[in-house]
């Protein structure tokens, strides 16, 4: 669905203060010191501005001190008793947005643009927190509470200093969480962070996360081998996140439980994906959905119209900076012999498989996804027609030009 109007703004939760006990009525404490005797009032009050105020008919009646019986005192005990104690409720520490998919679609960039926004804070880029929040075990859950008070911490010491009103907003970036649906089942429990996912062309995506994790293979110095891209087409062979099964987008989209599944969807999914990776997980989590296209828009109208629904579904007051101007992350102009060009003829099996796969993915994205309540989209029409080239060879487009 389009964005019409921009989400209500919402402060960062912070604890409640602890309960202080009340001071003692003013009524009781003359109650008690008049039995002592009108003189001691007296002298009492000229010594306590508490008491300037009070209202001495109800409590000297002809210069005598009216004295409370010991019935009154017992059945003000009694009310004392009954009355409900006030107690302090630790809230829990909120999550407001997560950039959880999929990988090599420009969450990366998405990153860099939040960090230069004033009214955003998140782990940065391959610090332990951030590590340690993407897992999907309960150490994820816990790190990410640590993180979000100590930084909530911070910010109230800056507010302190700056006396400014700004409300920061707390995410993180997880561009495989989306992959695991136990790990935004955590998150959910832990918050109501709106959830930003971005898809690209399943041949762009195949060739770019390959060619990424070849890098990466030789930044490590890794001794293994380097399979083929021929051998990754089945969830029994996947390397490090990259198959042509993982080029499915739509399997995991399915799981996070915004639209219902027909019988054919379902028994397709758990054909598709190992049984315990299926979970599908129901959620009232907001998704803000994207395509890589849409980053790098060069028509400036769309581009801004794109940076401000985003900026709205996200609760934010200030613009983001021009997209254009940011630099483009993970670019390497370093190459390797494992490099791959898909558009080779020895990849056209490959590419084909990829295509035909791509099609189903869009299909069901545009017409089922895009639809539900939870998912919001920027230029539905435009996001459409991305989405629709997924069924053509992008290599073929490219010889034609």
């Amino acid at each position: 669905m389009n964005i019409s109007t921009p989400p209500t703004l919402r402060s960062p939760s912070k604890a409640t203060p602890s309960s202080h006990l009340c001071p003692t009525s003013t009524s009781k404490l003359l109650r008690i010191i008049l039995s002592i005797g009108a003189v001691g009032l007296l002298l009492i009050n000229q010594n306590y501005q508490g008491y300037d105020n009070l209202d001495n008919t109800s409590s000297l009646r002809d210069g005598a001190a009216t004295v409370t019986s010991k019935d009154d005192d017992d059945a003000n005990k009694d009310r004392q008793l009954r009355k409900p104690q006030q107690t302090a409720v630790e809230e829990e520490p909120q999550l407001d947005f997560a950039v959880v998919g999929f990988e090599k679609t420009g969450t990366t960039f998405l990153l860099e643009v939040f960090g230069n926004h004033p009214e955003i804070t998140m782990p940065v880029k391959h610090s332990p927190d951030a590590a340690k929040i993407c897992v999907r075990k309960e150490e994820g859950k816990e790190t990410l509470k640590r993180w979000i008070q100590h930084q909530q911490q911070q910010e109230e010491r800056q507010l302190v200093e700056e006396a400014t009103s700004n409300s920061m907003k707390y995410g993180v970036k997880c561009s495989e969480m989306i992959r695991k649906p136990l790990g935004i089942e955590n998150w959910a429990d832990v918050s109501s962070a709106n959830l930003i996912v971005g898809v690209r062309h399943p041949v762009e995506w195949f060739q770019s996360n390959y060619n990424y994790r070849v890098m990466l293979h030789h930044k490590d110095k890794l001794t293994s081998n380097i399979p083929s891209p021929h051998k990754l087409t089945d969830h029994h062979n996947c390397w490090h996140g990259v198959s042509t099964i993982a080029a499915q987008f739509d399997k995991y989209l399915q799981q996070l439980g915004k639209t219902p599944l027909d019988r054919n969807e379902l028994s397709n999914l758990l054909d598709t994906l190992p049984t315990s990776d299926v979970r599908i997980n129901h959620n009232p989590l907001k998704v803000f959905i994207y395509t890589i296209e849409q980053l790098e828009d060069t028509n400036t109208t769309r581009r801004t119209h794109f940076e401000r629904d985003l900026q709205h579904f996200m609760g934010l007051t200030s613009p983001f900076d021009d997209f254009s101007s940011q630099a483009k992350s993970n670019v390497n102009k370093v190459t390797y012999p494992e490099y791959i060009d898909l558009c080779q003829p020895e990849f056209d099996s490959l590419r084909k498989s990829l295509v035909k796969e791509g099609k189903k993915s869009s299909e069901w994205i545009v017409n089922r996804f895009v639809m539900a309540e939870d998912v919001v989209v920027s230029d539905v029409e435009y996001f459409r027609e991305k989405l629709r080239a997924w069924g053509e060879d992008p290599c073929s487009v490219v010889r034609e030009q």
